[in-house]
């Protein structure tokens, strides 16, 4: 009987015990770190980071922490059209922006420094692709409408709501600031690193791009610093950078339903940067009528088409703003509208996008890798490149059907099942060759 429990012992010991001590061995050498950054940006940022517990110590993941929250601080400092509260805190009365706003028209030309220099040409770049469907000097229009400032007490959703403060500029202010409005007369040193205004009331605002640049600033420092897999999250803007040896394969990043809602589709892909712009989170009621804050400055007024928002992806390439470029584009894109905006994104080898209709049609370029998620039931129209593509809504987890956090996978049950198979069918076989009784042996005469 001894030897029969000892058997089976062995049995599950080889079958069970060291399987799993192996598959979990190789995962618990990576462990992942979160950071979060609730003062920068006018966003909630977060930022993943996998590492080898062998490699980084606590002191190691704080020193990161630590350089991340400067460089955000680093992008208020260059970057904010407006005084921020940690700027406040730390009384800075002015950004480098804000100087070079302040002294346009003067004659006095604002030195920066190189990260100055790398964006406003990014957003040159952009504007000129887009026909000044972003304009990186549309500071005039924002700061006369207000709106990122004004949604939160003029919409009739909010708990602060407040008609009084929700009010439409006269036609005159309109026009007065659309005529300060021309990315083309922004004036570069490059060798003496300066920034000038030539017409008095010119501003920059570089709102619409700045939370990209900080994604790509984040991500050099955290390549620079040997991490092979992180994610970053800045409000609308996500980066995911090399492969997790936790969980390998395709990185899946979730799309936001702009009705509200589960996410509609999840990109897949490594080393990429999703960038989305939209109309359904920053806006003003006045009265009966929506005005969104992406402005057109060539109007004054906001685009008015037929979209709900824009997604930009761009792969990851060393010494490329990919990040600040989706950014400006998303803007730029949707700017351009449905037809011409994918069209421009289908054209270009290195960009693909999502566009959402208010009519609930979703349009992806031909090239986009990505798979429809909860969210995309059957009362949207899905098109690929142009064409109508028939899709099944993708079945929930039956065990909590009412708030599944993922897409069912009975490919998981059914591997975990096989595992269990085949544990017991070893087990059960050496069991029976354990339990089966020798034969008596007869003495020879």
């Amino acid at each position: 009987m001894k030897t029969i429990i000892i058997k089976i012992t062995i049995a599950f010991f080889f079958f069970a015990v060291i399987p799993t001590a192996l598959f979990v061995d190789a995962e618990s050498e990576y462990l992942i770190k979160r950071f979060f950054y609730w003062d920068y940006l006018d966003t909630i940022s977060e930022i993943r980071v996998e590492y080898n517990k062998n490699q980084y110590s606590d002191g190691d993941l704080n020193k990161v922490d630590e350089e991340i929250e400067k460089i955000l601080f680093d992008i208020e400092k260059n970057f904010s059209i407006s005084v921020t509260p940690m700027m406040g805190s730390y009384k800075i009365e002015e950004s480098t922006l804000m100087k070079i706003n302040r002294l346009s028209g003067s004659g006095e030309r604002t030195t920066v420094n190189q990260d100055f220099l790398d964006l406003i040409k990014v957003a040159i770049d952009v504007a000129e692709a887009t026909d000044g469907g972003f304009d990186p000097t549309i500071g005039p229009l924002t700061t006369l409408w207000k709106i990122s400032e004004l949604s939160q007490y003029c919409r009739t959703d909010s708990l602060d709501y407040n008609p009084e403060y929700c009010v439409v500029p006269s036609e005159e202010k309109i026009n007065q600031a659309r005529e300060k409005i021309d990315y083309r007369l922004i004036e570069i040193d490059e060798t003496a690193k300066t920034v000038y205004l030539p017409e008095p009331g010119m501003k920059l605002d570089l709102g619409a791009i700045a939370k990209g640049f900080a994604a790509d600033k984040v991500t050099e420092y955290l390549i620079d610093q040997g991490f092979e897999f992180f994610l970053i999250s800045l409000g609308g803007n996500a980066y995911n950078y090399g492969e997790s040896k936790i969980n390998p394969g395709k990185t899946g990043t979730l799309l936001t339903n702009p009705f509200g809602g589960k996410y509609l589709i999840k990109f897949l892909g490594n080393s990429q940067t999703i960038v989305t712009s939209g109309v359904y989170e920053r806006y003003i009621e006045v009265g009966n009528d929506i005005y969104h804050h992406l402005l057109n400055p060539k109007t004054g007024y906001p685009y008015e088409n037929n979209l709900m928002s824009v997604s930009i992806v761009l792969n990851y390439r060393e010494g490329y703003y990919a990040s600040a470029f989706a950014d400006a584009f998303a803007t730029g894109i949707y700017a351009l509208g449905l037809e011409d905006g994918l069209a421009y994104a289908e054209n270009r080898p290195d960009m693909e996008a999502v566009a959402i209709t208010k009519d609930k049609k979703v349009y992806a370029t031909s090239k986009l890798d990505f798979q429809p998620y909860i969210g995309l039931t059957d009362e949207f129209e899905l098109f690929v490149g142009g064409e109508k593509v028939d899709f099944e809504p993708l079945p929930t987890d039956p065990t909590n059907p009412e708030n599944p956090t993922d897409p069912y996978d009975p490919t998981r049950d059914l591997l975990i099942a096989l595992i269990f198979i085949v544990v017991g069918f070893g087990a059960t076989v050496l069991l029976v060759f354990t339990l089966k009784k020798p034969k008596n042996k007869t003495k020879e005469e």
